[in-house]
């Protein structure tokens, strides 16, 4: 967050919350708003986090009309996703958002903060922010993200650093809403009327594999002794090569071939494709969690949960 000085304010604990409010005057005039700190500007954003947040948000169902959450932008999406498993069907929104520079070792990113200054007044924090709150008085199906000029439904977000204003895109370029003048949201969103569905947990005990052909894994069954569940994200339409079969077979873990285009089928594993690797990745930690009250995870895994399938284009 820059002041109007050019300072930077960053948020490492409680008590830097209300400076940091104070340069944001305008946001009380459009919401009553209590804080929460869940983790500081340099704190690590990992499964502790979401299981957290998720358990605050379930605590003040009744208390809040709706949930904002800032966090860093490399954290976004992750974000986002692990609310959406965890908290499925709430009739209250839950809108992530952040700025467009995380952290507070601000030395290493003087050249990028001087040029969003120079170009946008800002890091776009405040913008981001009123948006968000504005936002959430509008129902919407799932968790959202608002940033730049476009608010994007979580299971579709995709990151795209080429866009200076917009970082964060659709995949298939549908949005919830878009800022021109004011924030326009579609007029036919609506809270999904299924029951709420709360969960505590994820798994962090997931292996995640970037394979690449002709490249040899050297995991042997000990080095993969402590994970619950594999996810090897492959190329498109290339089978898995034999030895790589017969490795995920002697490892006897669920495992989950996954690409956004296509996946070949290898037996004794859950190919599936149509989303986003962290929808992918995060899902596998909320199914290997959960699979005993879920049932069987790999019909699970092929069922779409919170719309993170969608056709591929």
């Amino acid at each position: 967050m820059v002041d109007k000085s050019g300072h930077i304010l960053a948020v490492k604990e409680k008590s830097d919350i209300h400076t940091w409010l104070k340069v944001m005057p305008e946001l009380n005039i459009l919401a009553d708003i209590e804080t929460v700190l869940v983790s500081g500007e340099d704190d690590i954003i990992g499964i502790d986090t979401w299981q957290k947040l998720a358990d605050l948000i379930n605590k003040n169902l009744m208390e809040a009309d709706a949930f904002v959450i800032v966090t860093k932008i490399d954290q976004i999406i992750a974000t986002s996703l692990a609310l959406n498993f965890l908290l499925q069907n709430l009739q209250k929104n839950i809108i992530v958002t952040g700025s467009q520079v995380s952290g507070s070792a601000f030395l290493d990113k003087k050249e990028r903060i001087s040029q969003l200054y120079d170009k946008q007044g800002g890091l776009g924090l405040r913008t981001n922010l009123i948006n968000a709150l504005q936002s959430a008085q509008h129902a919407l199906p799932g968790v959202a993200i608002m940033f730049g000029t476009r608010l994007i439904a979580a299971t579709k977000a995709v990151y795209r650093y080429d866009n200076p204003i917009n970082p964060l895109a659709s995949a298939d370029n549908s949005y919830w809403g878009r800022v021109d003048f004011g924030v326009n949201v579609q007029a036919n969103l609506k809270h999904n009327s299924y029951p709420a569905i709360i969960y505590k947990d994820l798994s962090a005990k997931v292996l995640v594999i970037d394979d690449w052909p002709s490249v040899p894994w050297f995991f042997s069954k000990k080095d993969i002794d402590n994970y619950q569940a594999i996810v090897i994200k492959v190329s498109p339409y290339q089978p898995l090569e034999s030895n790589k079969q017969k490795q995920i077979s002697n490892w006897g873990l669920p495992t989950v071939l996954y690409n956004y285009q296509a996946v070949p089928p290898v037996k004794g594993t859950v190919a599936i494709s149509g989303c986003s690797a962290e929808a992918a990745i995060i899902k596998t930690m909320w199914a290997i969690a959960n699979h005993k009250q879920l049932g069987d995870f790999a019909n699970i895994m092929q069922q779409n949960i919170i719309g993170e399938f969608y056709p591929v284009k």
